[in-house]
C-alpha cells in the first residue's frame, strides 16, 4: 500500500510541476504577445495612423490581458486542487514536506501575492494601452506634465545642493 501510495504521491508532484510549466509557458506567450502588440500600435501610430485602428487594436490587446489574468486565475485553482490532493497524500504517507514548505512560505508569500509579476504584468499592459489610447486620442496632454515633472526634479536638485 505504502509503495502505490508513495507512486501516486510522485504522479502528483509531477502534475504540479507540469501545470506549473504549462503557466509559464502561456504567460510567456501572453507578455510575447502583448510586446509585438506595443511594438505595432508604435509603428502605425508613428505616422498618425488611423485612431479607429489604434482603438481597434488597443482593446484587442486589452481583451487579451483580460484573458491572460483569467487564465492565471484558473491555474491557480487548479494547482490549489492538486495540492489539496498532495496533502491527502501526504497525511497518508505520514510526511509532509510540500505541506510544510507551504507552511514556512505562507506568510512570507501573502504580501507579495498581490505584487507579483504573473499578477501584475496583464493589469499594466492594460494600464499602458489605456493610456497610450489617451495620449493618441488628445484626451490627456503629455506636455504639461513632462513640464511639472522636470520642475519638481529641478526643485529637489535645488534643494539638495543647498543643504
Amino acid at each position: 500500500m505504502t509503495d502505490m501510495t508513495f507512486a501516486l504521491y510522485r504522479l502528483l508532484v509531477e502534475e504540479v510541476r507540469d501545470a506549473r510549466h504549462a503557466r509559464r509557458e502561456l504567460s510567456n506567450i501572453f507578455l510575447t504577445l502583448n510586446v509585438a502588440g506595443f511594438g505595432a500600435l508604435g509603428f502605425i501610430a508613428r505616422d498618425n495612423g488611423d485612431p479607429a485602428l489604434l482603438a481597434m487594436l488597443a482593446s484587442a490587446l486589452a481583451m487579451t490581458c483580460v484573458i491572460w489574468r483569467t487564465s492565471n486565475a484558473y491555474y491557480t485553482l487548479m494547482l490549489a486542487a492538486k495540492y489539496k490532493a498532495i496533502y491527502a497524500v501526504e497525511d497518508q504517507l505520514g510526511l509532509h514536506p510540500i505541506r510544510d514548505e507551504w507552511t514556512a512560505l505562507h506568510g512570507k508569500r501573502r504580501a507579495m501575492k498581490w505584487f507579483s509579476l504573473e499578477r501584475a504584468m496583464p493589469l499594466l499592459f492594460i494600464f499602458g494601452y489605456g493610456l497610450f489610447f489617451a495620449i493618441q486620442s488628445g484626451s490627456l496632454q503629455v506636455e504639461p506634465l513632462l513640464d511639472q515633472a522636470r520642475d519638481l526634479i529641478t526643485a529637489l536638485l535645488q534643494r539638495l545642493r543647498d543643504r
